[in-house]
């Protein structure tokens, strides 16, 4: 007969292989989780320097404009007195020319600094306020000065050399071609051309002059006092990016003031926008983890639930094949074993005949025909297992049919059976099915005391049957004193063809078992008690008798 039953070593292989695919999969998952947040950081990185150096380009463009409109219009309003025919700052301070300059700047704000008229050689001829700083050195000391008067250009500058934050908007005053005096309007502090900062975490703003020198912030920052400052920033302008002063790494663009030499640039940390974007970047790995965690640990212990269950019915699916593999060499076997039996009770029958019932030789030969025909019957059963016909039936009976045999057995001589059995309790059952089942309880429980009386491990061994009514259920109850099922061997109490001790083939249990469970609400149990075990069937009781 060929075997359905995939070899053990091939079905385990099979198993594990499924188990390290699993276990790879779920790697990878777990390994994609806490990757991608990783690789959406660079490319969040990447994408917001791009977004943010269009932002600073934007930025420089604007200001530029904004601040070369702003300067435009301060030296047009310079530009238009300077051209009026009345001021002819060579003739001195006269009375038309400070009317006019009091009439044009006595009440504009243009210049928070002041206003002042100074000749070509950089003596102060009038200002508004009087006390106008006008640097702490000579004006016709300093490069602008000489440089306007020789090309007669506008300038826009640093008053002084060394500082100090006062910003001037200088307009020659031309009359014949030659420079007779200029016109200077000045800013008292940097604010009035570029916004101040906020926060903690701005953009610096610089803003360097025609030759280089950086003209604001008039305290520049460390970082903003590095040689050739200029020529590092100048390349910001065709192509923002990234660019080193000192140990310091910015991102950041630049942009030309219309209508001046002057450069505008605007420069951010690259290490503080990368804790920015760091600190974000923390914030959604922890929720990325969070989520895709509590996903793949549900879909861990979903996969981890779904191969148990794959196993379990894989070991099902083999039992069945292995029961069904069985029950047909059983049924073989149970034939060949009845057809013996037949011809072993026929001659038994002749000896019976003629008068040789009582001679201990035939006593034996038929106390052995009767235990093959219990194995017999046994494999019957569990090769074709009967359907049950329900109609009712007292225990009381079923029980002492069942006694009758199992005080034949040649084990019964050594074991003491003790009975309480109660009548009258009707129970809706299958009769045949009944009486198998409690005959196997008590068949083992005598053969499990002679054993232990034949070993010495119990010189009374005592089998105690009660049947009795508990509620609305019948109960009845097998007990021995033989030591009980061996505790390695209770797992497997109740499976076909497991053997705990020397006699038997392992099928009475599962039989019972199976013909107590085709009784609807009917249970047996096993305990072990001191000394021993016990067994306990429990059927829905159907009537008292009257």
């Amino acid at each position: 007969m060929t075997s359905l039953v995939p070899p053990p070593g091939e079905l385990l292989r099979t198993q594990r292989k499924a188990g390290r695919s699993a276990v790879v999969g779920l790697m990878l998952l777990w390994g994609a989780a806490f990757v991608s947040p990783f690789l959406a950081y660079q490319e969040d990185v990447k994408a917001a320097q791009g977004e943010l150096l269009i932002h600073l380009s934007d930025r420089a463009g604007f200001q530029a404009q904004a601040l070369g409109a702003h300067l435009g219009l301060l030296r047009s309003e310079l530009q238009r007195l300077a051209e009026h025919p009345s001021l002819r700052p060579e003739d001195g301070a006269a009375a038309p020319e400070v009317a006019l300059l009091e009439n044009a700047f006595g009440h504009t704000s243009l210049f928070s600094g002041g206003v002042a008229l100074v000749s070509a050689d950089g003596a102060r001829i009038w200002s508004d306020p009087v006390e106008m700083p006008l640097g702490r050195t000579p004006l016709a000391s300093r490069p602008w000065f000489r440089r306007m008067v020789k090309e007669r250009v506008a300038s826009v500058g640093l008053l002084d050399e060394e500082g100090g934050g006062l910003v001037a908007v200088a307009v020659p005053i031309v009359r014949d071609e030659r420079v007779v005096g200029l016109l200077v309007g000045e800013l008292a502090t940097a604010n009035e051309l570029l916004p101040t900062p906020r926060g903690t975490h701005e953009s610096m703003v610089a803003l360097l002059g025609e030759r280089g020198r950086i003209l604001l912030p008039a305290t520049p920052p460390p970082l903003l006092r590095q040689p050739e400052l200029a020529t590092r920033l100048r390349p910001l302008v065709d192509a923002p990016g990234a660019v080193t002063l000192g140990s310091t790494r910015l991102l950041g663009a630049a942009a030309l003031v219309p209508g001046t030499g002057m450069l505008l640039a605007v420069l951010e940390d690259e290490a503080q926008d990368r804790a920015v974007l760091k600190s974000r970047y923390l914030g959604q790995l922890g929720f990325h983890t969070a989520l895709l965690g509590g996903v793949l640990l549900l879909f861990t212990v979903l996969l981890r639930r779904s191969y148990r269950s794959l196993v379990a019915a894989e070991e099902q699916l083999r039992r069945q094949e292995t029961m069904a593999a069985l029950g047909t060499a059983s049924s073989l076997i149970a034939h060949e074993v009845k057809n013996a039996l037949n011809s072993m009770q026929a001659a038994l029958s002749m000896i019976r005949a003629k008068g040789g019932e009582t001679t201990l030789p035939v006593q034996a030969l038929r106390s052995q025909a009767d235990r093959l025909g219990h194995l017999a019957r046994s494999l019957l059963s569990f090769a074709s297992p009967q359907s049950t016909q329900q109609r009712s039936c007292e225990m009381h009976l079923l029980v002492q049919d069942a006694l009758q045999a199992v005080r034949l057995l040649p084990e019964a001589a050594d074991v003491t059976i003790e009975t309480t059995l109660q009548e009258g309790l009707f129970v809706k059952g299958d009769p045949t099915l009944l009486v198998s089942a409690v005959d196997n309880l008590m068949r083992n429980a005598v053969e499990a005391g002679a054993v232990a009386h034949d070993t010495g491990q119990q010189p009374t061994p005592r089998v105690q049957v009660r049947l009795l009514r508990e509620g609305a259920e019948v109960v009845f109850v097998v007990e021995d004193n033989a030591g009980g099922v061996p505790p390695a061997f209770e797992p497997r109490l109740w499976e076909p063809f497991a053997v705990g001790r020397s006699k038997g083939i392992g099928l009475g249990l599962p039989m019972v078992r199976t013909a107590i469970r085709a009784h609807d609400g009917g249970s047996v149990s096993y305990t072990r008690v001191p000394g021993g075990s016990r067994f306990t069937v429990r059927l829905p009781l159907e009537r008292m008798a009257s």
